[in-house]
C-alpha cells in the first residue's frame, strides 16, 4: 500500500528548503520540478531524473535530493507522464527532452556547470540528452540498462513490457498509479545506451547493484567500457538492487561525495576512494 501511495505522490515530500519550478519543453510539455539551494553561492548545480513510477517527492528521491543538495544546489524534476507534469512517458526516449529543459532551467538561474544525475529510466534520458550534444558537465546514472532488450529477458522488465503494448494495461496504470504511459508508436528507437556513450566525452560515473533484478551488472560495466578513458563504475554489492531500492542514507552522502569530488576536481573518484571520505 505505501508503495502505492508514493507512486501516486500521495505520500513522501521534500523537506528542505525549495522552491518549485515550472519548466516547458522543447515539445510543448509542461514540468514541474523542485529547486534545493545549496549551501552557498557557487556555480555548480545537480539535475536529478527519476525512475519510471516514482517522482521528486517520492520519500526515496526526495531524501537523495536532500543529500545532494548538502553539497550543491539540486534540482529534481518530475518526467512527463509523472507526478506533477504534464505529457506521456516515453520511457526514457522523449524525456530527454525533458533533461534538456531542465538543464536550460539551470543555467538560466546562474550555474555554468551542471551535473546529471539519472535513475533507471531516468538515466536513459540522460545519457541520451547527453549524446545529443545538451548542455551538461558530468554524468551520473544509477541502474542504466546497457541495451534495449526485444524481447525483455528479465522477469520485471517482461511485466513492464506487458503493460506498454497494452492499451488496457495502460489504462489500469494511470487509474492506479497516476502515471500516464506511452505505447509502441511513441518508442523512436534511439540507439542503445552503450552506443549513446560514444560520443560522450564528458566525466562518467555509473553506479550499479550486484542484484538488480532489471538490469544485469554486466550492463553497468558495459556503459563503463563504452565510455571510454575516465569513466567510473561503482559495483554496489548485493542488497542494493535496483534504482531508488539502493538510496539508503550512507549511499546517499557517498553520491555527495562524489559530486562534491567532481566539482573540486573534474572527475569522480573510485567507489573504494568514495568509501574513505
Amino acid at each position: 500500500m505505501r508503495r502505492y501511495l508514493e507512486a501516486r505522490g500521495v505520500v513522501g515530500r521534500i523537506d528542505r528548503p525549495h522552491v518549485t519550478a515550472r519548466l516547458v519543453t522543447a515539445d510543448g510539455v509542461a514540468l514541474e520540478g523542485s529547486y534545493l539551494p545549496g549551501p552557498g553561492a557557487g556555480d555548480v548545480a545537480v539535475l536529478l531524473a527519476h525512475g519510471f513510477a516514482a517522482n521528486r517527492r517520492k520519500p526515496a528521491y526526495a531524501r537523495l535530493a536532500g543529500a545532494l543538495a548538502e553539497q550543491a544546489p539540486v534540482l529534481t524534476i518530475d518526467l512527463r507522464g509523472h507526478g506533477g507534469s504534464g505529457g506521456a512517458c516515453t520511457l526514457g526516449d522523449r524525456e530527454a527532452r525533458d533533461v534538456e529543459a531542465a538543464l536550460h532551467w539551470l543555467r538560466g538561474v546562474g550555474h555554468d556547470r551542471v551535473v546529471a544525475v539519472g535513475v533507471s529510466m531516468g538515466a536513459t534520458a540522460v545519457l541520451h540528452a547527453a549524446a545529443g550534444g545538451a548542455a551538461v558537465d558530468g554524468v551520473v546514472t544509477v541502474s542504466a540498462p546497457g541495451w534495449f532488450r526485444d524481447p525483455p529477458d528479465t522477469v520485471p522488465l517482461q511485466r513492464l513490457h506487458g503493460v506498454w503494448v497494452s492499451p488496457v494495461r495502460r489504462r489500469a496504470l494511470w487509474m492506479g498509479l497516476g502515471v500516464r504511459l506511452d505505447g509502441p508508436a511513441g518508442w523512436s528507437s534511439p540507439p542503445h545506451p552503450v552506443q549513446m556513450l560514444e560520443g560522450v566525452s564528458i566525466p562518467y560515473l555509473s553506479v550499479h547493484g550486484h542484484d538488480d533484478p532489471y538490469f544485469p551488472a554486466s550492463d553497468g560495466a558495459a556503459l563503463v567500457a563504452a565510455a571510454g578513458g575516465g569513466a567510473v563504475g561503482w559495483l554496489e554489492p548485493p542488497g542494493f538492487g535496483h534504482a531508488e531500492d539502493g538510496f539508503r542514507p550512507a549511499f546517499n552522502r557517498r553520491l555527495g561525495g562524489a559530486i562534491a569530488t567532481w566539482q573540486a576536481t573534474g572527475a569522480f573518484p573510485t567507489r573504494d576512494a568514495s568509501l574513505s571520505v
